[in-house]
């Protein structure tokens, strides 16, 4: 746009604009046509949501990169909702493809996933969705994604891949595991009771406290502010165990063989604690929901009678702000 300041000698007040009319014309066009693009796009969105169960919670679960075992528990994840009937479930193993658009029929996003960066697009769209005033939910390893440390792949070998954290992420999760003190890890797997502290929550509400685990105990993790806890764990420092000797260990509690990238394991303290640590919590962000549950970590763990509740349940909060 070219524009001309036009002198007082001219006839005309000092600062008075001249726009050629062809960019009139242009600048015209485009705000006429933006209500359209706007219609088009809802439409758009309506579409894609007829092509769902109707009166379903749509849920989109993200995966395909997690030092658990994704291929295994991921179908335990969406059965485990769609046996409730309340839910219609897709799943999306290239989430770094995402956008805005992808997600725009979705009520709630499940991320049961661990592994690099989603780049730049996939990110804001994610923190739009839930900012905006649906729902996020996080399961086990995901609270590793994203903190800055290195990426794991299957059977928790490192790779090369380290990355910068997402800082937002961290708010929108309510914790993520750090190598820095306290550093965060766990102690090997064991049966251990998830005591409810918040048993208002609609959640929690009616459960039995506690409940069994089988599972890792994480502790130590970097909690962002404003986070409500709902359950804890009592981490006991009489659960021990020496790595094998001879070979690494991960945060796992597993032995390792040796790899490219072994020597870029971040310091995890994987002593208990001796304190009641943070399993289950929610987070608001913006207008939306979170729940995530630091428990399940295989098909094993995810079948614990309390697992599966809390998840259903939260699933369900985070999507609408209710559970029924």
């Amino acid at each position: 746009m070219r524009l001309r300041f036009l002198s007082n000698r001219a006839g005309v007040h000092e600062g008075l604009v001249r726009i050629k009319p062809m960019k009139i014309f242009s600048i015209g066009l485009a705000l006429f046509l933006l209500p359209a693009a706007v219609s088009s796009d809802q439409s758009s969105t309506a579409a894609r949501i007829s092509l769902f169960k109707p009166g379903t919670i749509r849920a989109l679960i993200l995966t395909g990169q997690n030092n658990h075992d994704w291929r295994a528990t991921t179908p335990v994840l969406r059965t485990l909702l769609l046996n409730t009937g309340r839910f219609d479930v897709r799943v999306n193993e290239e989430p770094t493809g995402l956008t805005s658009a992808t997600l725009a029929p979705y009520d709630v996003v499940i991320l049961n996933y661990n592994g690099p960066r989603l780049g730049q697009v996939a990110e804001k769209a994610l923190e739009n969705f839930v900012r905006s005033g649906h729902g996020l939910v996080g399961v086990h390893g995901a609270n590793w994604a994203f903190s800055g440390l290195i990426v794991l792949g299957d059977n928790h070998r490192p790779t090369d891949i380290l990355e910068p954290a997402w800082a937002e992420y961290k708010l929108m999760i309510g914790g993520v595991w750090s190598d820095q003190p306290p550093a965060s890890g766990h102690a090997p797997r064991h049966k251990f009771q998830v005591k409810i502290v918040d048993a208002n929550n609609p959640i929690t509400a009616g459960l039995d406290s506690p409940f069994e685990a089988d599972d890792e105990l994480y502790h130590n993790i970097h909690m962002a502010p404003d986070v409500h806890v709902l359950a804890t764990a009592y981490d006991d420092p009489r659960n021990t165990t020496e790595p094998a000797a001879g070979k690494g260990s991960d945060p796992s509690g597993q032995s390792t063989a040796p790899s490219p990238a072994q020597g870029k394991w971040p310091h995890m303290d994987m002593s208990p604690t001796g304190k009641d640590e943070p399993v289950l919590w929610t987070v608001r962000y913006g207008k939306g929901r979170t729940f995530y549950t630091a428990l399940g970590h295989d098909v094993k763990a995810m079948e614990m009678p309390g697992f599966a509740t809390t998840f259903v349940r939260g699933v369900e909060w985070a999507a609408t702000g209710t559970v029924k």
